[in-house]
C-alpha cells in the first residue's frame, strides 16, 4: 500500500519521486497498515483516508507479481518517534510539491531510472517500479 499524504495544496513525495507505504501484515487492515507504516516511517499521522485505486506490477527480475492499493489522506500530526525497519527508511528526503509538479518530478526520475543497470544487486528495478507506481497513482488524482 503507498499513501498520497496531502497537506494544503501539498503532497509528500520522498527520495527523488517515491510515496510513504509498505506491507499489511497478517490481519491487519489497510488503514491498521497506513497508520503503522507512516508512524514507523515519518512519525506523523494522518486523517480522510481515500482510496484512489490499485496498481498492478509484474517484476521480472524477481517473478513476481504485487497489487499496490493507493490512498490519500490529509496530514494530520507530525514529529512522532519513528522505528524505521532499515537505513532507507531511516534516511527519507522530503518535498512538498503540487501535484502538476509531483508529477512533473516523477516522470523525470523515472526517465533517469531507466537510464540504469536493471539488476538485482542494486534493486534498481524495484525502485523503477516504486517510481511507476508513484506516478500512476498521482495520475489518478488528475481525474
Amino acid at each position: 500500500m503507498k499513501v498520497v499524504i496531502k497537506k494544503d495544496d501539498k503532497l509528500l513525495i520522498l527520495n527523488k519521486g517515491l510515496l510513504p507505504g509498505g506491507g499489511i501484515d497478517p490481519g491487519e487492515s489497510d488503514k491498521d497498515a497506513i497508520t503503522r507504516e507512516l508512524q514507523e516511517e515519518l512519525g506523523v499521522t494522518v486523517k480522510d483516508v481515500q482510496n484512489i485505486g490499485t496498481v498492478v506490477q509484474y517484476r521480472n527480475l524477481l517473478d513476481k507479481k504485487y497489487l499496490i492499493n493507493g490512498y490519500t489522506a490529509e496530514l494530520e500530526t507530525t514529529g512522532g518517534l519513528t522505528d524505521p525497519q532499515d537505513e532507507g527508511e531511516a534516511q527519507f528526503t522530503v518535498q512538498w510539491l503540487t501535484l502538476d509538479e509531483a508529477i512533473a518530478y516523477v516522470s523525470e526520475s523515472i526517465d533517469e531510472a531507466k537510464l540504469k543497470p536493471m539488476d538485482d544487486a542494486t534493486n534498481q528495478q524495484s525502485k523503477l517500479y516504486n517510481l511507476m507506481t508513484t506516478f500512476e497513482l498521482l495520475k489518478n488524482l488528475k481525474t
